[in-house]
């Protein structure tokens, strides 16, 4: 079998691969060490997949996407888009977004995935905190 149709069915029955020897990808050596929880394992599979879930958990505290972007330091498009592919890596939506008059909430798979973050990413309490 040659080794693009290994990876190709690894990937489709959803097993990491190494790569390239020793300085393989990050996030799967994490991953072996017992680092994330479960449900973090397809954002932490992707490449910024730990940065993702930092600026998702550290947004999380602010009303809007709009506040999170400004104190986070990143475009607001950027921001909305690491939150989009959470949302498909972890299976479903994450946050209620604004309305007028409403702040964003967390949906119940927003708060799993949060807490799971605070767990398995503690550097992330160096993260900017929201106004009060």
């Amino acid at each position: 079998m040659s080794p693009t149709s290994m990876a190709r069915w690894a990937k489709h029955h959803q097993i990491p691969t190494r790569r390239g020897g020793a300085g393989h990808n990050p996030a799967l050596r994490a991953l072996a060490d017992g680092v994330t929880a479960p449900p973090l394992r397809p954002a932490l599979e992707r490449r910024g997949g730990r940065e993702h879930l930092r600026n998702f958990a550290a947004a999380a505290s602010y009303p809007t996407l709009g506040a999170a972007a400004d104190a986070l330091n990143v475009k607001w498009f950027t921001l909305v888009g690491q939150i989009n592919r959470l949302e498909r890596d972890l299976g479903g939506p994450l946050l209620e977004r604004a309305v007028r008059g409403r702040s964003m909430r967390l949906t119940a798979l927003g708060r799993r995935a949060k807490r799971a973050i605070n767990k398995a990413l503690p550097e992330q309490a160096t993260s900017p905190t929201p106004p009060q």
